[in-house]
């Protein structure tokens, strides 16, 4: 190897170096601010009884991506900034693990939307059955019924499976449904959803939505699978980008370490 050959291939070591410690770095960050994100959102539901079912919370998740960027991005610093070749093939070996489990999500997401509706709509039963008694559920559920004019899972009817909403309820809202669900709330400020099943479709028709939310929340999933799609193939580019400059770096320096010995 010439003196010149050398010369840029310390260039280039050095370029590398950089560009991937800079890259872990920016990722570290978002993986510190995903975890302060997630803990400050855990520590304002202390007040609330959790659901043993709700193990999707946002605020878990977030933790749990942060603490996962948080790892792997040091793994990339670390080992790109002192040159080390085994802190920077644990980060090549983690990454290509995210990679293929990230192709497996999409995938599964394109081929299995039918059982992803399933356990939309099973979550969101569970959800107006434990509706009234957490929060949490009550800001979900009527978020998503007003912005999308839906009332529901798969229909209106989906309120009988509340204790508070049930027709043989003895509470003032049996037979009804959340106010949530109005097409108009009167100027009175009374429940206009009060007694809305009692009397038949067409009844309720008129006073609240009965299209169950299922139906706009799994259009809205459909129509932005290639958004994600997309999302996901330019986390997928810079992963196969910080995997090239790490196995470039690696090849470098061990190939100086066996000049020097």
């Amino acid at each position: 190897m010439t003196l010149e050959s050398d010369h840029r291939c310390c260039e280039c070591s050095f370029w590398a170096k950089y560009v991937l410690f800079g890259f872990n770095f920016l990722v570290w960050v978002a993986g510190i601010v995903l975890i302060a994100i997630g803990i400050w959102a855990r520590l304002q539901k202390e007040g609330l009884d959790p659901l043993d079912h709700l193990v999707t919370d946002p605020a878990y998740i977030l933790i749990a991506v942060g603490v996962v960027m948080f790892f792997i991005s040091f793994f990339g610093c670390i080992g790109a900034l002192r040159e080390n070749v085994t802190l920077l093939k644990i980060f090549c070996i983690v990454v290509v693990i995210i990679f293929i489990l990230q192709v497996i999500a999409g995938v599964l997401a394109f081929v299995f939307v039918d059982s992803i509706e399933k356990q939309v709509l099973d979550y969101m039963k569970h959800s107006l059955e434990h509706y009234d008694d957490n929060a949490d559920i009550n800001d979900l559920v009527d978020q998503i019924q007003k912005q999308y004019k839906c009332c529901g899972a798969a229909s209106y009817n989906d309120w009988e499976v509340n204790f508070y909403y049930n027709c043989s309820s003895t509470a003032v809202s049996r037979c009804g449904v959340p106010s949530s669900c109005c097409r108009q709330l009167g100027n009175s400020g009374v429940q206009c959803g009060y007694n809305s099943r009692r009397h038949g479709e067409q009844y309720a028709n008129a006073v609240i939505y009965i299209t169950g939310c299922i139906h706009p929340l799994m259009t809205v999933f459909q129509d932005n699978l290639v958004i994600i799609g997309l999302l996901a193939f330019c986390v997928g580019f810079i992963e196969l980008f910080s995997l090239l400059l790490a196995h470039y770096l690696m090849r470098n320096i061990m190939l100086n370490n066996k000049l020097l010995n």
